[in-house]
């Protein structure tokens, strides 16, 4: 009956904190410090092996083995995708270099143009249609 129990706590600490994980992300509110999100995935997958090894029932060795297997999948996730800045970050007051890209109707767009201009530069995650990482520019007279 305890592997029971286990298997489906498995299941909800990774459920809640996966549920968190995506809030945050959609808000663009990932803290620096993860530690808590990968404890919890980490709880989340020793709970469901523990579950596993006993005599968990088939709901719950379902539920013990899937929580498993999406804990173990983010923890080597995290642990291979580490982000890295850049000696060049620009950090929140610091002038853009100069760069010249293509923006969405394929004209060319060079970064002079925004010279005595307030400008604010955001990491859009929500429209990654087709980059994998894209930026938008929103510029104030």
């Amino acid at each position: 009956m305890a592997d029971e129990y286990l298997g489906f706590a498995s299941l909800a600490v990774i459920t809640i904190s996966l549920v968190l994980w995506f809030r945050a992300m959609y808000q663009v509110a990932i803290p620096r410090n993860r530690a808590v999100y990968i404890i919890s995935w980490a709880l989340a997958a020793a709970l469901g092996m523990a579950a596993l090894l006993g005599d968990p029932g088939k709901l719950a060795g379902v539920f013990a083995g899937i929580s498993s297997f999406i804990s173990l999948f983010i923890l080597v996730t995290v642990a291979i995708g580490g982000q890295k800045t850049g000696a060049h970050a620009i950090e929140v007051g610091q002038n853009i270099p100069h760069f010249t890209a293509l923006d969405e109707h394929k004209q060319t767009f060079d970064s002079q143009t925004l010279s005595g201009r307030l400008v604010n530069l955001l990491k859009d995650i929500k429209n990654m249609d087709w980059a994998p990482l894209c930026y938008r520019i929103e510029i104030w007279p």
